[in-house]
């Protein structure tokens, strides 16, 4: 077994806000466009120019991924394991072994149409992965709304981006909407905009080293359907919270 850092020239990182699957910016809002940075590993079996994922991607454009299945593998591998053994190639197409770290989502708890739950062992979190590939983490807060009918809006908090070009410095007073005609991808975003209440707010921006910087929130009703609701309406009322204590 050899390490990750014996590999590393074949680990081949992802422009950062370019999606991995279609190759166009990325405006982070979680239940829509995420990311995954570079300390997890997770095999990228679909990806011919690197042996693991990360980077930056729209759910949407997973679910038109025509090797979407390996995508889903690879996540659900990722999240539901705790340590394992993966096998990667090096230049000269050796295969070698690696320990990879898994995010401990060890129980599955259902499996629905839309794709399966699992839950954390020692803490009140879960993790829905759809059938299509995309995944959702999901809080006690998150549940207890989905549980009791309601809608859950993702993080609002700040993060950055490097925008691909400088922006006119009214991009201070500009919407959502103006933003994204700038990054000439409304239309991947087109049903956040009609369906899923953003908010958006400018924090700052200004040109570093790498680009353009915009700092920004953005939030957005997540969309998660309605048997995920449904079925933590009956797992709840005979679950048994974890205390911390306990992890």
């Amino acid at each position: 077994m050899v390490s990750v850092g014996v590999l590393e020239r074949r680990r081949v990182f992802h422009e950062r806000n370019i999606c991995h699957f279609c190759g166009r910016f990325v405006l982070e809002a979680e239940g829509w466009a995420e990311s995954i940075p570079p300390y997890h590993t997770i095999l990228a079996t679909w990806d011919d120019d690197a042996n693991f994922f990360t980077g930056s991607f729209h759910l949407g454009c997973i679910r038109g991924f025509e090797r979407r299945g390996e995508f889903r593998q690879a996540m659900v591998d990722w999240l539901t394991t705790t340590n394992r053994l993966i096998t990667v190639h090096d230049e000269d197409g050796q295969p070698h072994e690696i320990s990879a770290t898994g995010l401990g989502y060890t129980e599955k708890i259902a499996e629905l149409p839309d794709g399966e739950i699992y839950e954390d062992p020692r803490f009140n979190r879960w993790v829905f992965i759809e059938e299509a590939g995309p995944y959702h983490f999901l809080e006690l807060d998150a549940v207890e709304a989905l549980r009791a009918g309601g809608r859950v809006r993702g993080d609002g908090g700040g993060t950055s981006a490097v925008l691909p070009a400088e922006p006119d410095p009214s991009i201070e007073s500009w919407n959502l909407s103006e933003l994204l005609d700038f990054l000439e991808v409304r239309d991947l975003y087109q049903g956040l905009l009609d369906d899923l209440e953003p908010k958006y707010k400018f924090w700052e921006g200004g040109l570093g080293r790498a680009g353009y910087i915009l700092t920004y929130s953005l939030s957005a009703i997540r969309p998660l359907p309605g048997s995920v609701g449904d079925f933590f309406a009956r797992y709840l009322p005979n679950y048994t919270s974890k205390r911390l204590e306990d992890a």
